[in-house]
């Protein structure tokens, strides 16, 4: 059975009887054992029902409605991750590895040719629940972009594989651009350029890394190289998210060349293919000692492409499994 964050639920139920949905229509929704005992997540199957009725019965825009509503918060691991990117396009590209890794809710492909990034989403519209959910992540894709940029990022070509429905004049209206039914593909197109806007975390956070290293540099508080080993240690952390970091992405975050961040790690011994296992490594081991994410979770949060890839790692790491270790915490 395929399940979905019940915060999303939640507010699809919550917007329904806003607009009109008797009280009783949910009943049977009710009883469900997950629902009546507060699961974090539920059938999927109880989505596309009530996406279907207020589809049916409710003003057209539904959609848009729902995905306007939703945000990081919504999304658990997912939602972090958006948090802590740097370029909007990062929020694009955690969304595949997480589909890969984590959920069974379809999955999505990034693509990049001649200046245009596409996103596709292969989720079929077998029912109309589908078509609607699949409308709700378009629309709520856009808002995490802006969520997370503070600026208004737009595609400037939208597809869905379902036929046109009477909420497709509220869509292009939302999307500002074309919006293509009976496609082939569900997807999102944007200008490679818009997805390389720095999100509002990445400017805050360049600005502290300057007013730190003034006030450090003024109090005499590190030594350069010691420094620059917590900044390492912190871009690598956060970019994991996103799949392993290159050496080229973390010296340009530090304002260095890639030779010099190269030279610097050599001074202390260290290279930087040890400071990603190592990070690897500590984040992996607190994240099973300190929370309840899933391994596949773990997976996504410490830069693995696989779970299977993860688990190989970490009995390398510990002469254990990640269930062995978590076990003996």
């Amino acid at each position: 059975m395929q399940f979905v964050s019940s915060s999303i639920y939640f507010k699809a139920k919550a917007l329904c009887f806003l607009e009109g949905m008797p009280r009783n229509r949910l009943q049977t929704h009710d009883t469900r054992p997950e629902v009546f005992h507060g699961s974090k997540y539920l059938p999927i199957e109880l989505f596309y029902e009530i996406y279907e009725w207020a589809g049916d019965q409710l003003a057209p825009g539904f959609s848009i409605r729902q995905g306007k509503q939703l945000n990081t918060d919504d999304y658990g691991t997912l939602g972090l991750s958006w948090k802590t990117s740097w370029q909007a396009g990062d929020i694009l590209e955690r969304l595949q590895r997480y589909m890969i890794l984590v959920t069974d809710q379809g999955s999505v492909r990034l693509q990049e040719e001649n200046g245009l990034s596409q996103l596709f989403l292969h989720r079929p519209p077998n029912r109309k629940g589908i078509q609607i959910a699949n409308e709700v992540s378009f629309v709520m894709l856009t808002g995490i972009l802006e969520e997370v940029t503070g600026k208004k990022i737009l595609p400037i070509g939208v597809t869905f594989q379902h036929s046109d429905t009477s909420s497709a004049e509220a869509l292009q209206e939302f999307f500002q651009c074309p919006v293509e039914f009976d496609a082939v593909h569900n997807s999102l197109q944007f200008r490679t350029h818009s997805l390389q806007i720095r999100t509002i975390k990445a400017d805050k956070s360049i600005h502290q890394f300057l007013v730190d290293r003034l006030e450090e540099e003024k109090k005499g508080i590190f030594s350069q190289s010691d420094r620059m080993l917590l900044d390492i240690h912190y871009l690598i952390t956060e970019s994991l998210p996103s799949g392993i970091p290159s050496i080229i992405q973390i010296a340009d975050h530090l304002h260095i060349s890639a030779r010099t961040l190269k030279r610097r790690l050599a001074e202390k011994g260290l290279t930087f293919r040890d400071q990603i296992q190592s990070i690897q490594q500590e984040t992996a081991q607190d994240l099973l000692s300190n929370s309840s994410l899933s391994v596949a979770e773990i997976a996504f949060q410490t830069g693995f492409s696989e779970q299977s890839a993860f688990n190989r790692a970490f009995k390398r790491w510990t002469q254990l499994s990640p269930m062995e270790y978590r076990k003996s915490k």
